[in-house]
C-alpha cells in the first residue's frame, strides 16, 4: 500500500496525526529532500528505508515503489 502525505508547512509539530502513524509504520518513505524538514524523518521506524527523492530520477523512484 502507498500512502502520500503532505509536509504542510514543514514545522515537525504540525503533521497530521495520520501522517505521523503513517510515517511511524512505514517500510519504506520517499520524501522530497528540497520540500521535507528532515526532522520528520526522526519518527520512523528501525530499518526503515528512506531516500530522497531529490536525488533520484522519476524510474528510480517508480522502481521504489514497485517494489
Amino acid at each position: 500500500m502507498i500512502h502520500f502525505v503532505g509536509a504542510g508547512s514543514g514545522a515537525p509539530d504540525l503533521i497530521t496525526v495520520r501522517g505521523q502513524k503513517f510515517l511511524r509504520e512505514a517500510d519504506v518513505v520517499i520524501y522530497a529532500g528540497s520540500l521535507v524538514n528532515p526532522e520528520l524523518l526522526k519518527g520512523t521506524k528501525e530499518g526503515c528505508e528512506i531516500h530522497d527523492s531529490a536525488r533520484m530520477t522519476l524510474p528510480e523512484v517508480l522502481g521504489v515503489m514497485e517494489r
